[in-house]
């Protein structure tokens, strides 16, 4: 005698996880007969895993993984019932401080890098806005401010951002770049007059 055919879903058709951070466990609704076994096609991201006795997904996500579908697949005797899910696992947000928060330049003098100290995930991007003094400009793979000014710039405050699938953050630079300081000189140090 087969069983009546289970018939499950989750609570979550779709969720968002962030590396590094437990997961609230997915449980299963099972009506139907009683399952004997749970799988699910493809296997979940690296850290997740499907309880094959009661279909509870759980864990802590070790790696970024862009969104996929997981069909999770419960099995009796009487046959198989399907339910999917969507999940992607964002990395930690990015934090990002320059050791100065004001610069004064002078136009045709190269400045001393500023290079950011960087924290939690993998930064993907960097911008800056408005753009930066003509001149200097912002590495968009380390996030290092670097260059020669070309122009005298009054003072502004530019807003650098760093961004991964977590989220972003950004961090504010004042700039002034300055004219280069007047040099004079008389053909003579010395003049004896009559």
């Amino acid at each position: 005698v087969n069983d009546i055919a289970p018939s499950i879903s989750y609570g979550s058709t779709s969720i968002t996880l962030t590396k590094g951070t437990a997961m609230t466990t997915e449980t299963v609704t099972s009506t139907g007969g009683a399952v004997v076994s749970y799988s699910v096609s493809p296997s979940l991201p690296a850290g997740l895993s499907l309880d094959t006795s009661t279909g509870a997904i759980s864990g802590t996500p070790t790696a970024v993984t862009s969104s996929a579908t997981y069909t999770i697949t419960a099995t009796n005797t009487g046959g198989t019932d399907t339910a999917s899910m969507t999940i992607v696992v964002n990395d930690v947000a990015p934090t990002i401080a320059y050791g100065s928060n004001s610069l004064t330049l002078e136009k045709g003098t190269t400045m001393t890098t500023e290079t950011p100290t960087v924290g939690g995930g993998t930064i993907t991007s960097w911008s800056v806005s408005p753009s930066l003094p003509a001149g200097i400009s912002l590495d968009s793979s380390t996030g290092a401010i670097s260059g020669t000014p070309s122009a005298v710039t009054s003072s502004a405050n530019y807003t650098i951002t760093a961004t991964n699938t977590g989220g972003s953050d950004t961090a504010t630079i004042t700039i002034t770049v300055n004219d280069i300081a007047p040099s004079i000189s008389y053909g003579s140090t010395s003049i004896t007059l009559t």
